[in-house]
C-alpha cells in the first residue's frame, strides 16, 4: 500500500494548535488593547447596575481587535450578570450582506424572538422587535457588527436607541448598541439626527505596531507549536519561562506572575524559545504586517502560512524563508480578490492589457489598451468610456498592483503618458476574468492570436 501524504499528528503544530491561529479563534484576553477595553467597560458599567450601556461606537481598521474586545468585555459582564441575577441580554449580529434597517430588524426580532417577520410593512416589524425586547426585559445590548454595511439607511439606527425615550418598549426595558465598523468615514454620513441619538461613546483602535504584533504571535504561538513556550524578565532582571493556555490565558499568566510576585505590567517579554521557529520568523511577521497595515489577522495569517508552508516542504523547523513565502502567497491571495472585487469597466481594462501581454506586446500604450477595450465592450454589450476615463482605470488597477503603470513620455497633447504591463501572470487574470459571467465568450488567446496578426499585416 502507497504512504499517504496525510497523518494524524504535525511535527510542527501541537495537538490542535492549529485553531489558534485561525481566523474564527477569539481570545479571552487583549493586554494591547487595555485602554480601549477601558473605555468600553465605562461605557458598559451602568448596565451592571440594572440600567440601560452607553451607545458605542468602535472603529479602527479591520484586524485591530474591535470585534474580539466587545465579544471578551460582554462575556466578563455576562459573568458578571449572572452572579449578581441581572437581567440581561446580549446579541451580537453582524451585519455582513444586510444593506438595509428592514433586513436587519428582521434578523433582530428572529434573534431575539426566533420569529422573522418578513413581508411585513417597516413599521410592523419594528412593532414585532419592540414586543420582543418587552418579553425579555431588562437590559438589552446589541452588538452590531460591520455596521457600516448599511450605508446611509439609518432608520433603526434612529429608532433603536430612542426606544425607551419614544416609548416603543417598556419602562423595565433598556436597549443599547455596540457598533463595529472597519470605515472610519461611514458614521460621519449618518443623518445627523440618527448620529447624535446613536453614540455616546466612540472608541478608536490604531493599528497594532511591530513590537504589539510580536506579542500578540508570540502568546498564540506559544500554545499553537510544539516545544514553545515565551519567556518574559522581571523589572529585577530575573528570567522565567511559561507557557499559555490561550483558553484561559489571563489566568495561566496571573499565575506564573503570581510565583514571582511581579507585576505582568512591569514585566517584558524578551523572546520566545521554540525548537519550532527560528528567531527571527515571529519578527518577521509582525514587521510585514506592522509596515501594511497594522492588522493582527494579517501578522497570525503570515505564520499560519510559513507554517504551513514549512510543513509542506518536509521541514521540522519554520524559517525566514518560509514567512517570505507566505507573505509572497498573501500578497498574490489579496491581488487575486481585488481582481476579482473589480467593476465591468475594471474588468475590460485588465482583459486588455491581458490580451496584449498574450500577444507578445512590450511597452503597452493607452491606445493599444484603448484599442482592445473599444472591441471589448462591444462584444460584452458593455458601455464605452472615453479614453482618458478608461486610463483612469488603469490608474486604479495600479494603485492595486494589479498592473504596472511607468510614465512616459509626455503625450502628444502635453498630458502624461503611460505604459502599462502585468503585475501578475497572464493565466491568472484570464482565470479571474473568465469567472465573470460577463466575461464567459470572451477567447483569451484567440484574441491574442488576432491582435498579433493583426500587428504583423500592418508592419
Amino acid at each position: 500500500m502507497d504512504s499517504s501524504p496525510y497523518s494524524t499528528t504535525s511535527e510542527i503544530f501541537a495537538v490542535g494548535g492549529e485553531d489558534y491561529l485561525k481566523e474564527s479563534h477569539t481570545p479571552t484576553t487583549l493586554p494591547e488593547r487595555q485602554d480601549e477595553i477601558l473605555k468600553l467597560r465605562r461605557s458598559l458599567k451602568p448596565a451592571a447596575r440594572g440600567a440601560g450601556a452607553e451607545n458605542t461606537f468602535l472603529s479602527g481598521k479591520a484586524g485591530q481587535g474591535k470585534t474580539a474586545a466587545a465579544k471578551a468585555e460582554l462575556a466578563e459582564l455576562e459573568a458578571f450578570a449572572d452572579t449578581q441575577n441581572l437581567d440581561l441580554t446580549t446579541v451580537f449580529f453582524s451585519c455582513e450582506g444586510i444593506s438595509s434597517s428592514y433586513t436587519l430588524a428582521c434578523g433582530l426580532c428572529e434573534e431575539l424572538s426566533s420569529v422573522n417577520p418578513n413581508g411585513h410593512s417597516m413599521q410592523k416589524v419594528l412593532d414585532y422587535l419592540w414586543n420582543a425586547m418587552n418579553e425579555i426585559g431588562g437590559t438589552v445590548i446589541i452588538v452590531l457588527d460591520e455596521i457600516d454595511n448599511l450605508g446611509t439607511d439609518d432608520k433603526i439606527l434612529y429608532s433603536l436607541p430612542r426606544a425607551r425615550d419614544k416609548d416603543y418598549v417598556n419602562d423595565d426595558v433598556y436597549p443599547s448598541i455596540i457598533g463595529i465598523s472597519n470605515d472610519l468615514q461611514w458614521r460621519d454620513n449618518l443623518d445627523p439626527a440618527a448620529k447624535d441619538s446613536l453614540y455616546d461613546d466612540s472608541i478608536f483602535f490604531a493599528p497594532y505596531n511591530a513590537d504589539e504584533l510580536r506579542d500578540i504571535l508570540s502568546r498564540r504561538a506559544s500554545k499553537a507549536f510544539r516545544d514553545t513556550s515565551l519567556v518574559y524578565e522581571t523589572p529585577e532582571g530575573e528570567e522565567f519561562e511559561i507557557n499559555i493556555d490561550l483558553d484561559d490565558d489571563d489566568g495561566s499568566l496571573a499565575k506564573a506572575f503570581n510565583q514571582i510576585d511581579a507585576d505582568r505590567t512591569d514585566c517584558t517579554l524578551l523572546r520566545i524559545d521554540s525548537d519550532i521557529l527560528s528567531d527571527d520568523v515571529i519578527p518577521l511577521c509582525a514587521a510585514y504586517a506592522a509596515q501594511d497595515k497594522g492588522s493582527a489577522r494579517q501578522a497570525i495569517k503570515y505564520l499560519r502560512k510559513a507554517a504551513a508552508i514549512a510543513e509542506s516542504e518536509g521541514d521540522t523547523r519554520v524559517g525566514e524563508e518560509h514567512v517570505r513565502a507566505a507573505q509572497g502567497e498573501a500578497e498574490r491571495e489579496l491581488i487575486i480578490e481585488g481582481m476579482e472585487q473589480l467593476t465591468t469597466q475594471g474588468h475590460l481594462a485588465l482583459a486588455a492589457v491581458t490580451i496584449l501581454e498574450l500577444g507578445g506586446h512590450s511597452g503597452i500604450r493607452t491606445r493599444d489598451v484603448y484599442d482592445v477595450y473599444t472591441s471589448l465592450s462591444d462584444h460584452i454589450d458593455a458601455d464605452r468610456l472615453a479614453q482618458r476615463r478608461m486610463r483612469d482605470h488603469l490608474i486604479e488597477l495600479d494603485m492595486l498592483s494589479i498592473i504596472r503603470a511607468r510614465k512616459s513620455a509626455s503625450g502628444s497633447v502635453g498630458g502624461e503618458a503611460y505604459t502599462f504591463e502585468l503585475r501578475v501572470e497572464p493565466s491568472t487574470a484570464i482565470e479571474v476574468l473568465e469567472a465573470v459571467s460577463r466575461f464567459e465568450s470572451v477567447e483569451f488567446n484567440e484574441l491574442a492570436k488576432s491582435w498579433l496578426n493583426e500587428q504583423q499585416t500592418l508592419k
